[in-house]
């Protein structure tokens, strides 16, 4: 074989090829590589072209020693803000019951510190007041109510009120909480409140309480039975008061203006102690007492409750039609009725028979419905005079539609009627 000379001129060409297998035969004269080139070079060091750029690094440009290095920028301080997560403000709700007096010209005012707050009138004595605060901070709360809107001062409340830190809280005030007795301008000895009471023309029309108080069973009806009893008392001249529970209203002072507690399907034990006293005491001063279906499975540990109710309930079947017997037409609750009256109810047995602590109005005839359990001699409903006061009851108003029942309204009035007096 034939020695290969190597001239200048085939140094230069294999040069030239060396180069095109190395970089693409570029002829740019800054060594650039073009964008299409991915696969690395070959690591052999005795091929790799030493003018080649070291594609084994990430970033070729940034190993480029031509390359200006780019100095980190700094973060711009921001200035400091509140955090709009940390709650700064709470929403107070006041629920203010004050001391029950009638007229058309009754002002509430509430002050806390300097905030004068808008105050709503809810519905009898109910008063109601919200307005958003800064949490965890303290000030005088001062409640003041007037009759004339302002001409005379009836009561006051001030105690120091401090907000949480939650985004929403109530604050409740009762009648009993209110200071009366040192508002007298004419310094006679009798408070504004009492004169004015005493005076007012709204006093001569009878007045009732509707209690509906449950720590039991509560009824669906209850809400139909109170709207009921509270459109039978306009009809007949009676004024209304509701309560949904005995805090603040079974006391001596408050129970005093009324002629008649009706307690409207309560059940469970719904007074303590004190409470109880004071409803004792009002019955022995001639007060009136109705009770509601319900009322009969109320305060079991009460005994004094059991004789003025006349009988607890025990138990019942299904609801279902049944036929009661009337016993009594001339009483105001049954006197609308024929000799029978027959209708659908849940009917209650009773633990004891009532019949010879009381006056039996309507007995129920076991005959005419499913499971009653006390016989023959099954009273429903009764009334009698009790440790100086008056007692009315009716079995019958578990169902909301005994409510719309004209011959049931008739009986629940004429039951109101008794119990308030006025029959």
């Amino acid at each position: 074989m034939k020695g290969y000379i190597l001239t200048p001129a085939r140094i230069a060409l294999a040069l030239c090829a060396g180069a095109i297998l190395v970089s693409g035969c570029s002829s740019s004269s800054d060594n650039q590589l073009p964008d299409v080139i991915q696969a690395p070079v070959a690591s052999n060091p005795v091929t790799q072209d030493p003018a080649a750029p070291d594609l084994s690094q990430s970033d070729p440009v940034a190993s480029d020693p031509a390359t200006p290095q780019q100095t980190p920028q700094q973060t711009p301080t921001t200035p400091t803000v509140s955090d709009p997560l940390v709650q700064n403000s709470t929403r107070v709700d006041f629920d203010i019951e004050v001391p029950a007096y009638q007229s058309d010209s009754l002002l509430v005012r509430v002050l806390w510190g300097e905030k004068d707050l808008s105050v709503s009138w809810v519905g009898d004595e109910f008063w109601s007041a919200s307005d958003d605060f800064p949490t965890n901070t303290e000030s005088l709360l001062t409640v003041t109510f007037y009759d004339d809107n302002g001409d005379t001062t009836l009561g006051s409340f001030e105690e120091s009120f401090t907000t949480g830190a939650n985004a929403g809280e109530s604050y409740q005030i009762n009648p009993d909480q209110f200071d009366t007795d040192r508002w007298d301008d004419d310094a006679d000895g009798i408070s504004n409140l009492d004169e004015l009471n005493a005076g007012t023309a709204s006093d001569d029309a009878p007045r009732i309480l509707l209690f509906s108080e449950t720590k039991a069973f509560r009824h669906e009806s209850i809400a139909d039975a109170v709207v009921a009893l509270e459109e039978l008392a306009t009809s007949a001249g009676i004024q209304t008061d509701l309560a949904a529970d005995s805090s603040g209203v079974f006391t001596n002072t408050n129970l005093a203006k009324y002629d008649a507690v009706v307690w409207v399907l309560t059940s469970g034990d719904v007074l303590n102690t004190a409470e109880q006293i004071s409803f004792e005491q009002y019955i022995r001063a001639g007060g009136g007492y109705a009770g509601i279906h319900a009322a009969s499975d109320t305060e079991y540990f009460w005994p004094w409750y059991g004789k003025l109710v006349g009988a607890y309930f025990e138990r019942h079947p299904v609801i279902q039609s049944a036929t009661q017997i009337v016993e009594n037409r001339s009483h105001p609750s049954t006197s609308h009725l024929s000799s029978t009256w027959t209708r659908v109810d849940e009917w209650y047995d009773y633990s004891s028979n009532p019949r010879a602590r009381v006056n039996v109005l309507l007995n129920l005839d076991e005959s005419s419905y499913l499971d009653g359990g006390m016989g023959e001699d099954h009273p429903s409903a009764w009334y009698h005079d009790y440790d100086g006061g008056r007692s009315w009851y009716t079995g019958g108003g578990h169902t909301s539609s005994s409510y719309s029942e004209p011959d049931f309204r008739a009986h629940l009035l004429g039951g109101l009627g008794y119990a308030a007096g006025l029959e």
